[in-house]
């Protein structure tokens, strides 16, 4: 138990991961524009499509995601509805 404690919790290392995670991405980024400024400035109207499709994917993804956990959270519910109805395997 003191392991645990010590480690924190779960929800607070994967915050520190994505946090972690975004750090890199933002400075490899940061690199590559840098290193392609003249492409970057040449080409603003290619870049800014790249950003918006990016940018609909992942609310695509997200909302896959979202209706996913939707149905999963109903199929749960119907199998704990049917399991209260089993009767119990016990003799009578």
């Amino acid at each position: 138990m003191a392991n645990a404690l010590r480690a924190g919790s779960p929800c607070r290392r994967a915050a520190r991961l994505a946090l972690l995670d975004a750090f890199t991405a933002g400075a490899g980024l940061g690199y590559l524009a840098h290193q392609y400024r003249e492409v970057l400035v040449a080409n603003p109207a290619t870049i800014g499509l790249v950003v918006l499709f990016t940018v609909a994917l992942a609310w695509v993804i997200a909302s896959a995601v979202r209706g996913l956990r939707r149905a999963a959270s109903r199929v749960d519910a119907i199998f704990a509805e049917e399991l209260r109805k089993k009767p119990s395997p016990r003799p009578r």
